[in-house]
């Protein structure tokens, strides 16, 4: 009994060294988290800088009441830039709704995916609805925040402290002002005011502007985190996860 108990115990120690080196070779490395935020920096750093360049000279972006001016937006009359953008937002997030799967797992793993669903709609609704000119504006105010982000991540993966305690304060600032004063203020009242008067009595401004709210609760969970994490550096903590 004593040998079948002693074996017994050694099987069991063998399995858990095994569950352990295996959960340890299934856990993503810092080199793939690292190459993973590049990819990701750099899109959205390119995203950015091709909105910027796309919206900069156009009416609505100043003025969003023109967003409804001629409603709907001829998809063949649209401009090639607007076009380009489009498509690279659009699939881009399609693909990430798939990878995300296959990616370094987070804690809002979950919350990421409905906002990829939620920003697929919005931008495959607003291109078949004809409202492709506020579709653009809300894709736009989302690009810089997040390619700060990926930045400050960077600098965690390569151990410089000082540049992701920089760079993170000034994305938080830059998410607070476009995802929690522009895209409620401007652009969600566009949407849910401006545009129910220019367009009265069409069904799809409903369930358009219903997602557009999804996302700024999205916006408000995520900011949460981002208090939390500023409160931490503010103390003289460093940021030394991602």
């Amino acid at each position: 009994k004593a040998v079948v108990s002693t074996q017994s115990t050694g099987a069991v120690r063998d399995v858990e060294v095994w569950i352990r080196r295996r959960q340890r070779e299934l856990m993503p490395s810092k080199l793939n988290k690292f190459k993973e935020t590049l990819w990701k920096l750099f899109f959205y750093t390119v995203a950015f800088s091709y909105g910027v360049s796309v919206l900069w000279n156009e009416p609505f972006t100043w003025k969003t009441a023109l967003v409804w001016v001629g409603y709907p937006d001829l998809t063949w009359a649209v401009k090639k830039s607007l076009y380009y953008y489009y498509l690279m937002k659009g699939s881009f997030y399609l693909s990430l709704m798939f990878s995300q799967f296959m990616d370094t797992k987070r804690k809002d793993f979950w919350e990421m995916f409905l906002h990829h669903i939620a920003s697929l709609i919005l931008i495959g609704g607003s291109w078949l609805g004809g409202c492709y000119k506020i579709g653009a504006l809300v894709m736009s105010v989302h690009d810089i925040s997040d390619a700060l982000l990926g930045a400050a991540k960077a600098c965690v993966y390569i151990k410089f402290t000082l540049g992701s305690n920089v760079i993170f304060v000034v994305f938080a600032a830059s998410f607070f002002v476009e995802r929690l004063v522009i895209f409620p203020c401007i652009i969600l009242f566009c949407a849910m005011f401006e545009g129910s008067a220019a367009i009265k009595n069409w069904p799809a401004l409903v369930p358009y502007t219903a997602f557009l709210i999804i996302l700024q609760f999205l916006h408000i969970y995520w900011f949460s985190f981002i208090v939390k994490l500023f409160i931490r550096i503010a103390t003289g903590n460093d940021i030394d996860k991602d």
